[in-house]
């Protein structure tokens, strides 16, 4: 058994955690703090594999949506915005419109 494990062993014996899963996002809270470029390297995979939006991601990385486009744009990630076809957005205004 590794170090580490030992001693999240003993943690959790000691009752300084309920839980593994407690001493981990402890131990991500703190390494986050000590390293926030690591959350904003998170944001940054978690809205290329779209997993979250751009706002989501910028909040995530503590930054504002802009700082974070501009992030994205030096790095060369481009940012993809999906719409309707014309002629489902035609469609749409022709309903709205009343003339279907």
């Amino acid at each position: 058994m590794a170090v580490q494990e030992l001693e999240l062993e003993a943690l959790l014996k000691a009752g300084i955690f309920h839980n593994r899963n407690e001493a981990v996002e402890e131990a991500f809270r703190m390494l986050f703090v000590t390293r926030p470029q690591l959350r904003v390297e998170a944001a940054i995979q978690l809205f290329k594999d779209e997993a979250v939006t751009l706002g989501r991601a910028a909040e995530i990385a503590g930054l504002t949506r802009w700082e974070l486009e501009g992030i994205l744009a030096d790095r060369g990630i481009n940012r993809i915005v999906e719409s309707d076809s014309r002629e489902d957005l035609e469609r749409q205004v022709e309903t709205l419109l009343g003339k279907e």
